[in-house]
C-alpha cells in the first residue's frame, strides 16, 4: 500500500485519467501541425482586433501565385490536419474562399474602414474542424 495521498475530492482514477488525457493532447499537437498555428492565428488576430476602433474592420492580404487578393475575413476554418480556410467578402462584396495547406499560410493583417459604417464590427470567428 503506497503512502501516497491524493488531495481532498480528487481520487486516483480521475487523475490518471486527467494525465493520459494531457499525454494524447500533447501527442495531437506535434502529430497536427495545424493544432500549433491555430492557436498562434486566434491569438495574433484577437491582438490585432483588440487595437481597432469601432470604425475599422480586418481585411486580408494573401499573396499566391504571384498575386495579391484582398477581402474582409468572416471566418477562418482549420481542416485537419494540414488545411486553413479563409471565409469572406472582396471590396465590391463578392464571396470570397482562399484555402491554403499551413506550409504555405502567409497573410497580412489589414485595418481598414468598415464595409458598413452603420452596422457593429463583427470579430472574425474560428472554425476547429475535427
Amino acid at each position: 500500500m503506497s503512502n501516497y495521498s491524493f488531495p481532498a475530492g480528487i481520487n486516483q482514477n480521475e487523475r490518471i485519467m486527467d494525465t493520459l488525457r494531457e499525454q494524447r493532447e500533447i501527442q495531437e499537437r506535434h502529430r497536427n501541425p495545424v493544432i500549433q498555428i491555430r492557436e498562434t492565428l486566434e491569438r495574433q488576430v484577437r491582438d490585432f482586433e483588440s487595437d481597432l476602433d469601432e470604425e475599422q474592420e480586418v481585411m486580408i492580404m494573401a499573396a499566391s501565385f504571384g498575386s495579391s487578393v484582398t477581402f474582409y475575413v468572416d471566418s477562418i476554418e482549420f481542416g485537419q490536419p494540414s488545411m486553413i480556410i479563409f471565409h469572406g467578402t472582396t471590396t465590391d462584396g463578392g464571396t470570397t474562399r482562399l484555402i491554403q495547406h499551413c506550409n504555405q499560410l502567409s497573410f497580412l493583417l489589414q485595418a481598414v474602414p468598415k464595409q458598413d459604417p452603420d452596422e457593429k464590427r463583427t470579430p472574425i470567428g474560428f472554425i476547429h474542424s475535427e
